[in-house]
């Protein structure tokens, strides 16, 4: 093989080196990229949210499903957090954190979905809650037979 210009091969190899420590800082300069300012803002609009801290015996499965659907429906920032059976005053301490952090949310969302959001959204979830109840009973009455 003809080489216009000759290298050794210890410059062959320094060239290699080098080619790949070149290629791997171009690669994380680009990759590294700060993010957008409509990312950015909308994190800091989702840290607030409904924070719905539960604690007590579990209930059956889907029991949730009226609430989880309206949550969707209604386009809310929405968390639940189950703290399990034991009551202790750490968790009792947290209740009323999120207790609070709630009430912001929830008067943050009055500009949005009006005043009464939460009595509209509290009667739409009796209904589904009543709905889905009974299906549920009946799925344990069928289970029961």
């Amino acid at each position: 093989m003809v080489q216009l210009f000759p290298i050794s091969r210890h410059s062959e190899k320094n060239l290699i080196v080098n080619t790949i420590l070149v290629a791997s800082l171009l690669f994380f300069l680009f990759s590294c990229k700060k993010p957008d300012a409509p990312k950015q803002a909308e994190e800091k609009k989702d840290s607030l949210c409904w924070n719905d801290f539960r604690y007590g015996e579990l209930p059956p499965e889907r029991a949730y499903h009226g609430i989880d659907s309206l949550v969707k429906k209604w386009n809310l920032c929405y968390h639940r957090i189950e703290a399990g059976c034991v009551i202790t005053d750490s968790i009792e301490k947290l209740k009323k954190q999120y207790e609070s952090s709630n009430a912001i949310y929830f008067k943050s969302m009055e500009k949005t979905l009006g005043k009464d959001w939460k009595q509209r959204f509290d009667q739409q979830l009796a209904i589904a809650d009543s709905i889905n109840w009974i299906k549920i009973k009946e799925e344990i009455d069928r289970q029961n037979q």
